[in-house]
């Protein structure tokens, strides 16, 4: 049951009690006239038109709550009853809709007041009442400072849901930012070696043109002369040779070479990303060593081959792949968080990846269970450590 249904459950049994009280003392010793129920229909018309109607925080909510005590008191003097239950409602709105503390306080203290005025006459029923008065009043401001709260973690967790949209949009911005810088710099470097073409190359390809029309021309007046004219001509071409590939090497950076087979890798895990949707971590041990062809082109399948089968056959979306350099190995864990299997049957694809594991001396292990993807360790001996053994 919600607090609002329990509150408003308390609220009509407190008038259907105060209506009995009230017409209880009246059978006693007066009859019911209109007078009384004029005053009871009013006392219930404010009190309704107060909870649904009049806004918590308006000056008109408290004239209400006053008018009410009024009420009270004109029906508690004129026909008797119980002064706690005609009090009850207004002692509630008091507690948990005035957001001042002061005016909750001085409300409070106005009830108390009045239940002991009107309770002289019997001191167990007045210290009862206002021990009631102060209990309920209490749990209501408990109950209104545990809704705020909650209010307040709502509007926080709303303020951090709208900043979590924020930061994917500010994320896929970035991304958009950094793709294009990628574009620029990579027209950049073309045009830097367009350049660097036009300057040597095409430099030294026009000279050796020039000098082939004027040997053309000596040829047939003087061969010796041509001759040596050819014989510089071809050494001027083997130093431009030279020259292109130098400019060559140097687009090439040192490292390209020890990490190319780790930049394939990562270049198809982007592209398999973009294409599936699927969420591929990557990570990389701290120290890597150079890895020969035959190593960047299997490990490159194998990593491919494990991809394809984690979103087919797994229905995986989040795959981890962990690659750590050792001393002596290469190990290559694969993780995805696919519908796993309890028994592993070898289709074309895990023996694949086992027969091109096994070319490189390496080992192969396959973990799974139902509902709980399948991960494979991969262990490859580093082709120095494996050349050693073998003379050994």
């Amino acid at each position: 049951m919600s607090k609002k249904v329990l509150f408003v459950l308390l609220r009509y049994t407190s008038l259907v009690l105060s209506l009995l009280a009230s017409v209880l003392f009246m059978l006693t010793g007066k009859s019911i006239d209109i007078y009384f129920i004029t005053l009871f229909l009013v006392f219930v018309i404010n009190n309704q038109v107060r909870f649904f109607s009049i806004p918590k925080k308006s000056i008109y909510f408290l004239i209400s709550i006053l008018v009410e005590a009024a009420l009270s008191l004109i029906i508690f003097n004129n026909y008797g009853g119980i002064t706690f239950l005609l009090l009850f409602s207004i002692l509630l709105d008091s507690t948990m809709y005035i957001s001042s503390k002061y005016i909750t306080a001085g409300l409070i203290s106005l009830i108390i007041a009045i239940l002991i005025l009107l309770g002289q006459t019997d001191l167990k029923l007045t210290i009862s009442s206002v021990l009631a008065a102060i209990a309920v009043g209490a749990l209501g401001v408990y109950i209104k400072e545990e809704t705020e709260r909650k209010h307040e973690a709502q509007k926080l967790y709303d303020k951090l849901r709208i900043s979590e949209e924020e930061l994917k949009k500010a994320k896929d911005n970035l991304e958009r930012y950094a793709g294009t810088i990628e574009e620029l710099t990579l027209l950049r470097e073309r045009n830097r070696i367009s350049r660097e073409i036009h300057d040597s190359v095409g430099h030294s390809l026009s000279t050796m043109i020039i000098q082939l029309s004027a040997i053309e021309k000596i040829a047939e007046i003087d061969g010796k002369a041509a001759s040596e004219m050819a014989k510089n001509l071809s050494g001027f071409a083997k130093d431009a040779l030279r020259s292109v590939r130098e400019a060559v090497r140097d687009l090439v950076p040192a490292e390209f070479e020890k990490y190319r087979g780790i930049l394939a890798i990562e270049e198809m895990i982007k592209n398999f990303k973009k294409l599936t949707e699927v969420e591929v971590i990557f990570t990389l041990s701290k120290e890597i060593w150079e890895l020969n062809s035959d190593q960047s082109f299997i490990l490159y399948r194998i990593v491919q081959e494990f991809l394809t089968n984690s979103v087919r056959h797994g229905k995986a979306d989040k795959v981890n792949i962990n690659l750590n350099f050792y001393k002596d190995s290469l190990y290559m864990r694969l993780k995805d968080n696919g519908e796993g299997c309890d028994n592993i049957i070898e289709g074309v694809g895990l023996k694949s990846i086992k027969d091109r594991a096994e070319s490189l001396g390496g080992t192969v292990k396959y973990l799974s269970s139902k509902d709980q993807g399948f991960e494979l360790n991969l262990n490859v001996p580093r082709i120095e450590a494996l050349i050693s053994e073998r003379n050994i």
